[in-house]
C-alpha cells in the first residue's frame, strides 16, 4: 500500500457520466473537501446539457429541454485506519472509500464505481 494521505485542507474529486435515454449524458462531479482533521464536505453537483423533446409538435417542429444544473452539500466527519477511509455523513450512512495503489481513493456510489483523484485546485 502507498504511504497514507495527508488529507486536512485536501481536495479530491471524482466525475461520472451517465447516458440518460433520450436526452444525452448527465455529468455529475463528486467533490471531498477534509476541512480539519476530522471535518469533511461532500458536494454533488450534475449538468443535465439541453436535448431535444421526445414529441414533435403539430407543425414539426421538436422543442428543445433547457438544459438544468443542480447542487447538494453534506457535512460529516471522516476516519482513515488501514487503507480504508470512512465518512459518515449527516442522515447517519457511512461511505467507505479504499485508498488505492497510486493514491486514488476508491467507493461504490449508487451502484457504481468511482475514483476520487487529489485536486489541484484547493
Amino acid at each position: 500500500m502507498c504511504k497514507t494521505p495527508v488529507l486536512k485542507n485536501t481536495r479530491w474529486t471524482a466525475v461520472q457520466k451517465i447516458f440518460v435515454a433520450d436526452a444525452g449524458t448527465m455529468t455529475i462531479t463528486y467533490t471531498l473537501d477534509f476541512i480539519s482533521d476530522k471535518d469533511v464536505r461532500i458536494r454533488e453537483e450534475s449538468h443535465m446539457p439541453s436535448h431535444p423533446a421526445t414529441y414533435m409538435n403539430a407543425d414539426g417542429t421538436v422543442d428543445t429541454i433547457p438544459g438544468h444544473s443542480s447542487e447538494t452539500v453534506e457535512s460529516g466527519t471522516y476516519r482513515f485506519r488501514r487503507g480504508k477511509l470512512t465518512v459518515m455523513l449527516e442522515d447517519g450512512l457511512p461511505k467507505e472509500f479504499a485508498l488505492q495503489r497510486d493514491g486514488t481513493f476508491t467507493v461504490e456510489w449508487y451502484g457504481e464505481p468511482l475514483v476520487f483523484s487529489r485536486s489541484t485546485e484547493e
